[in-house]
């Protein structure tokens, strides 16, 4: 288990967080469809919680906001991202020095890409301290 293997190394405050997110359920693309549709429309309502961003203003624009996530999260490298961490990646973006500001209108794939692009930097920066540790590097 990843909590097993991290243990011993030392690492930051976000190292941490995604490491226990990296633990936190299945990741997207390993849910069912319908499962996945009701973490997209909670992925849109916990960013514009987290961003001050508004909502789509109707459902039939909602639906093809929601369908451009879930494709930009499947086809664009995302999809074994829990919905944990894709939370997270928005948290740790209010706490970075340079934030990738919103812009838009309402919660869109140009924001998301950008915050989660940041945040997988982050975590392919904890895999390489996790492979130099199961390597028997000292860390």
């Amino acid at each position: 288990m990843l909590k097993d293997v991290v243990e011993g190394i030392k690492l930051t405050r976000e190292e941490k967080l995604i490491a226990e997110a990296r633990g936190n359920g299945p990741s997207f693309e390993d849910l069912p469809v319908s499962a996945r549709e009701v973490l997209v429309d909670e992925i849109m309502l916990r960013i514009a919680s987290i961003c001050g961003c508004s909502l789509p203003n109707t459902e039939f624009f909602a639906k093809y906001i929601a369908d451009e996530i879930s494709i930009f999260i499947l086809k664009f490298g995302y999809g074994n991202l829990t919905g944990e961490e894709i939370f997270l990646a928005f948290r740790i973006n209010c706490v970075r020095l340079e934030p990738v500001y919103f812009t838009g209108n309402c919660v869109n794939v140009d924001h998301i890409s950008k915050v989660l692009a940041y945040y997988f930097d982050l975590r392919n920066l904890l895999d390489k301290k996790i492979k130099n540790k199961i390597d028997g590097y000292e860390l």
